[in-house]
Parts: structure tokens; sequence; C-alpha cells
């Protein structure tokens, strides 16, 4: 049993090496910022969570026993 859990571990640390190796390699030249323009996508925009404001229902409390009148 352990055998294989060493294995596992080793097998786990490989593929953490290859995945940050493959990460640090250049990006295709077919790519360019203009392409952003060209799209109408902005990095932004993507950040900024989706607000919902179809349900929302103004609400004031409106008190018919006002004492102080």
């Amino acid at each position: 049993m352990a055998f294989v859990y060493t294995i596992f571990i080793i097998a786990v640390i490989v593929f953490i090496f290859y995945r940050i190796s493959k990460k640090k390699s250049t990006p295709s030249n077919r790519y360019t910022p203009y392409d952003n323009i060209t799209m109408g996508t902005n990095g932004s925009q993507e950040n900024t969570p989706i607000h919902d404001t179809k349900h929302h229902v103004p609400f004031e409390e409106k008190s018919t026993n006002a004492k102080n009148e």
C-alpha cells in the first residue's frame, strides 16, 4: 500500500511541474490586443458581477398610527 501511495504522490508532483512549465510557454503570435478592440471585449467587464434589478421593488414603510401628529 505504501508503494501505491508513493507512486501517487510522485505522479501528482510531476503533473504539477508539467502544468507550471506549460504555462510559461509563449502565447501564439496569432493573437494581438487589437483582437480585443475589434471583437468588442473588455477585460474589466469579466470581473464585475451581474446585478439583477428586475425583481427589486422600491419599498417605503409608512406608519398610519403616528403619535407625533
